[in-house]
């Protein structure tokens, strides 16, 4: 009898792990012999990893949260976390606190909007059919509008008139915020009165939507001196009115593929095509939407790009779509609650997994139509006494992957430490050059490392398929850096009201950040030196790809200039979002914990990130680059699939949810299942 066919899986990202866990499902060994995970360095997680540092910090690539619609990466760890028997609540909070920091006549303005919470279930599929008729998208928009009044300026209470003792006090709502009100009820009247999805109805729906927000813009635009909140707020909802009025007017909402045709086309220049004014265009708020998504081609801001299909889907989805929450942030590091979860529930399932294995190149069979064999270096060798590579130490009770390798587990012992091992410029020796063989090592392939990796070690797929050729030129990537301060004050002490919240559109550098109090109790810090709060910032980063010259320095060059403009940033800028960080003489170098240099140099005591490395960079949605990517089952070859971000998974952006997508459909693949068998998500295609 045959032995059963090996799983080989190229990279531990979010790519590679969710085609693992749908590869090993229970019953897999009556399919596979063995499936076997292979990741360079000593934890998993790619762009995603995080690990333990000093203290027991959380150290991050950047900053993640999901978003509420992530469906299928939310039921990937539902059931994770239900098969380790914990909860999942535990390792995702609701946050729905979500602003901008507006630039207006010279000035920088915080605005937050609230996005209310409800009671549906990120992960549920009994709703996965979302009736997107042009009624139910009015109702929608409704309710969207009720929570932006709340982000108005608060108004006064008038008298109580009534004597009851649970009557509600009647507010005097600012001109904006009743005009918004009456478009709301008027909008919801319409969607009442909606009929099924025609294009007569779709025609009626958008007529409707210009006549309930035409009050609105009369209102607001002579008000927009007096009430602050009303400018940013009818520009979301202008935008809002005009990815509604786009999507039903070309059918997008209705025909998942209506979407895929629009993404030569820019986002911005398909928004005015449906009524966004230049001052919306140009606005704080659009501008932050773009920093989401990283849509900065070459990492230049001025350079905005995102494919305008994907756009309007994402827009809709993110802002009427949204299940629970708007956003959820993780209670812990995503290596904390994500990776090291999957990574022992795959163990127990009986998933291998070869730590310290880096993929130098695949190798194609001579008849062109298989990879015959993949070329690793083992970069450690195992202790004499180790059987395999325990990758995880414990903080507070959680499985956390740890800043360095756990050196005791290695021959080569403490020597190792420090050494960039994820990186793809690291030059420390391998332990051992192996080659994986067809047949002996693997029969099926999961190619799960990002393009510009690809570049390097897929050389032969290249030379026999044009398609690898376009795709890993065409297929934008972008660099990142990422900051993340430990204070020792409260946030409400340095000037913030709103613990929690997240906030975007601000300064070239770091434009973006997020407040992480969750993380304060899962910590080690010691008692006498423990931060009252914690930020991180992000951004794009306009690093030269690819590099010229030696790349170890081109690395240490890009490293000194983050730090250079963290330090920039905390001297310059904070003092918009923390007005309490600063003193007569900057910024207080003092309110930094693990440091009591009390000067500029305690910033070294933080934690920032360029992402420059190949397997780093994020990959963007530029228009005109939907049609290069590859498929999960168009590699071209027989026995290999593809899995990460990068892919042509129906959601084709930069994000966690096309990572899991894009993993389950690579295992489809494998299985000989259609491509969305027990996917959620009927607006994909």
């Amino acid at each position: 009898m045959p032995d059963k066919p090996k799983v080989a899986i190229l990279g531990g990202g979010m790519g590679g792990l969710s085609a693992a866990w749908r590869l090993s499902e229970p019953g897999w060994h009556e399919r596979f012999g063995s499936i076997t995970v292979y990741q360079r360095g000593w934890r998993l997680g790619g762009k995603g990893a995080s690990s333990r540092g000093v203290h027991g910090r959380i150290e991050e690539h950047g900053l993640h949260v999901w978003l509420g619609h992530y469906d299928n990466a939310f039921r990937l760890m539902r059931d994770c976390y239900g098969a380790l028997d914990r909860n999942w609540r535990d390792a995702f909070a609701p946050a729905s606190d979500i602003g901008i920091v507006d630039h207006h006549d010279g000035v920088w303005r915080p605005w937050i909007g609230h996005f209310a919470e409800n009671d549906r279930v990120p992960g549920d599929a009994d709703d996965g059919a979302v009736n997107w008729a042009p009624g139910e998208i009015l109702r929608r928009v409704a309710r969207l509008l009720r929570d932006l009044v709340e982000s108005f300026e608060p108004v006064e209470p008038v008298p109580v008139l009534s004597a009851s003792p649970v009557a509600s006090v009647p507010r005097r709502l600012s001109q904006p915020a009743a005009a918004v009100l009456a478009a709301g009820a008027m909008v919801e009247g319409l969607s009442l009165a909606s009929g099924p999805v025609t294009e007569h109805a779709g025609i009626e729906a958008v007529a409707a939507l210009d006549l309930a927000l035409a009050e609105v813009r009369d209102v607001v635009s002579a008000t927009t001196t007096e009430v602050w909140g009303a400018r940013q707020g009818w520009h979301v909802i202008g935008m809002i009115a005009a990815v509604v009025r786009g999507s039903i007017a070309d059918g997008v909402l209705q025909d998942p593929a209506a979407s895929r045709r629009l993404n030569d086309e820019e986002f911005l220049d398909w928004i005015r095509r449906h009524g966004a004014s230049d001052a919306m265009v140009e606005s704080t708020y659009v501008r932050g939407l773009y920093d989401l998504v990283f849509g900065h081609a070459g990492g230049d801001p001025d350079r905005r790009g995102f494919g305008a299909g994907l756009g309007a889907m994402l827009s809709v989805k993110t802002m009427l779509d949204y299940k629970g929450a708007f956003f959820w942030k993780m209670t812990a590091g995503m290596g904390d609650v994500v990776f090291a979860p999957l990574y022992e529930a795959l163990r127990q399932r009986g998933v291998d997994f070869e730590f310290f294995h880096r993929v130098d190149a695949l190798h194609v069979a001579e008849d062109g139509l298989t990879i015959d064999s993949i070329s690793v270096g083992r970069q450690a060798a195992l202790a004499e006494a180790c059987e395999r590579y325990e990758p995880l130490v414990r903080v507070h009770g959680l499985p956390c992957f740890p800043a360095e390798p756990l050196v005791e587990q290695l021959a080569c012992g403490e020597a190792i430490a420090g050494e960039p091992l994820e990186s793809a410029w690291c030059t420390w020796p391998d332990a051992e050059a192996r080659l994986l063989r067809r047949g002996v090592d693997f029969d099926h392939v999961v190619f799960a490392i990002p393009p510009p990796m690809a570049a390097h070690v897929c050389r032969e797929l290249v030379a026999v398929r044009p398609e690898w050729r376009d795709m890993i030129e065409n297929v934008a990537t972008v660099a990142t850096q990422s900051l993340q301060l430990w204070l020792r004050e409260s946030e409400r002490d340095l000037g913030w009201p709103e613990a929690g919240t997240t906030m975007t559109g601000y300064v070239d550098g770091f434009d973006t950040w997020a407040s992480m109090p969750q993380l304060l109790a899962v910590e080690d810090w010691p008692v006498d030196d423990r931060p009252q709060s914690i930020a991180y910032f992000c951004n794009t980063f306009d690093s030269e790809w690819p590099p010229e010259g030696d790349a170890n320095a081109f690395a240490a060059s890009e490293t000194s200039r983050v730090r250079a403009t963290a330090r920039q940033f905390c001297e310059n800028d904070l003092a918009v979002l923390l007005p309490g960080a600063m003193s007569a003489d900057g910024f207080r170098w003092e309110l930094l914990c693990g440091d009591d240099a009390g000067d500029a140099s305690a910033l070294d005591s933080q934690f920032w990130r360029a992402n420059i490395d190949p397997s780093d960079r994020y990959v963007q949605s530029l228009p005109g680059t939907d049609k290069f990517r590859l498929r999960s089952d168009e590699s071209g070859f027989e026995n290999l699939v593809l899995g990460g971000d990068w892919t042509d998974s129906g959601l084709n952006a930069g994000c966690i949810e096309a990572a899991v997508l894009s993993g389950l459909q690579a295992a489809n693949a494998l299985l000989g299942r259609h491509r969305f068998h027990r996917v959620i998500g009927a607006w994909l295609v």
